[in-house]
């Protein structure tokens, strides 16, 4: 196995960075039913502005499209307020820029909004070839196209390449684009990923320096 470009998640993977998650979910529902629709808790937050959004433009399009943009608002608040106290892991910055230096193409591929990730990256100092945030794609992860995406931007092959997430939706979307995938240990447990099988375990991002 010749392996030459790695695809990393970002927010919990590459930076610790408290976004209440939480508090953006139950916003995100409450402006729904403020617009008369009852939300699904079980979807994750994306994918609950897409289910509102759809059931709301069955009756009025313009009404649709005025809740989206007020739900995707309240994400970036949320995002944006998290980056003064964001930092990188342990070895993240180094571990980037020795993978560069060996000739391994980088990508970074989140659900994040762009200026959050930006402003994150540029003050950990972090190096990468590509970043594919959810406002560069219109599919996110775990929908593989998200991966697909970076991949070609980067003229890569899913075959030679793996995907280094800290969430099993990371591990998921790998699979499904036909990656290897590795799951790192920053916020959640082995335990954790039993059902997905990740191909690979690592305890922080620098040990996928190993497999190269």
């Amino acid at each position: 196995m010749i392996l030459d470009t790695v695809l990393f998640d970002f927010d919990g993977t590459l930076l610790d960075i408290s976004i209440d998650f939480a508090k953006m979910k139950q916003d995100v529902l409450s402006l729904g039913i403020k617009y008369g629709i009852s939300p699904n808790p079980e979807l994750y937050v994306l994918e609950s502005i897409d289910d509102i959004f759809n059931q709301l433009s069955q009756g009025d399009v313009s009404l649709a499209e005025r809740f989206r943009d007020q739900a995707k608002q309240i994400l970036v608040d949320i995002e944006m307020d998290a980056v003064p106290t964001a930092k990188a892991f342990n070895k993240v910055d180094e571990t980037l820029k020795q993978l560069k230096d060996r000739g391994i193409k980088v990508g970074i591929v989140t659900r994040n909004c762009r200026p959050a990730v930006l402003k994150s990256s540029e003050k950990s100092g972090f190096v990468y070839d590509i970043l594919l945030t959810r406002d560069d794609v219109k599919k996110v992860k775990p929908d593989p196209q998200h991966l697909w995406d970076a991949l070609n931007l980067l003229d890569s092959e899913p075959e030679n390449s793996i995907m280094v997430g800290d969430h099993p939706i990371d591990v998921v979307a790998g699979k499904r684009a036909g990656m290897k995938t590795a799951a790192v240990l920053t916020l959640k447990t082995r335990e954790d990923f039993q059902l997905v099988a990740p191909d690979l375990i690592l305890k922080d991002v620098s040990d996928i320096l190993e497999i190269f």
